[in-house]
């Protein structure tokens, strides 16, 4: 990348914060939609932003429910991960427009087990709570003793619902984060540092943009 392309990079991402922030300031308590319930990484991303801009942020339980309520001008924002495999619903809707993106990192994830319990013992499937964006983090944690074993994947609407799920007793194991654990006293098999993502926020066109 030339030095020309990422000064007029870093210009575009100044020039859109600046516009977000000043409009948050003149409508104070703003409605910031996004995936929960609370604990997820996404209500963990705009803790910072609600803290910061006197933002209300309003919690979905998929992010089909936020983009629902974003067109629909149920909330007036939403934020939403880079790492979400229907992001392109929100960049394509004609109603919407990317208003500006941060980077920031997630907290750990990794493979949980109910309370004080091992690992599912035998050579049979293994049940697993899962979003899909995350599923792959199975594979690359998952410890020797279940790395031959087949999976069976639990559809899981976010890392606080596949907490839930284990807990529950719905599933042997599940892939979650570790405010996921801590609230329902999960036990780690394996886990993994979090990474650091691109987050999305989106707005409402203005009409020269539809």
């Amino acid at each position: 990348m030339s030095a020309d392309t990422a000064r007029r990079l870093a210009e575009e991402y100044g020039a859109r914060w600046n516009s977000l922030t000043e409009r948050w300031s003149r409508r104070p308590g703003s409605t910031l939609g996004t995936l929960g319930p609370s604990g997820t990484s996404s209500h963990l991303a705009a803790g910072p932003l609600v803290e910061r801009h006197g933002l209300r942020v309003q919690l979905f339980d998929t992010f089909d429910d936020v983009l629902a309520a974003l067109v629909g001008r149920k909330v007036e924002y939403a934020l939403v991960p880079s790492a979400y495999q229907g992001l392109t619903r929100f960049h394509w809707h004609r109603d919407l427009r990317l208003v500006a993106f941060f980077p920031q990192a997630t907290p750990e994830y990794g493979i949980a087990a109910p309370p004080d319990t091992a690992p599912p013992q035998g050579g049979g499937p293994v049940s697993v709570a899962a979003m899909w964006e995350v599923r792959r983090i199975y594979a690359e944690v998952v410890p020797a003793a279940l790395s031959e074993r087949e999976v069976r994947w639990i559809d899981a609407d976010s890392t606080q619902h596949a907490a839930e799920i284990l807990a529950a007793g719905g599933a042997d194991l599940a892939v979650t984060n570790a405010p996921g654990v801590r609230a329902h006293g999960l036990s780690w098999v394996a886990r993994r540092p979090g990474a650091e993502i691109v987050w999305t926020v989106f707005g409402h066109a203005e009409p020269s943009f539809r």
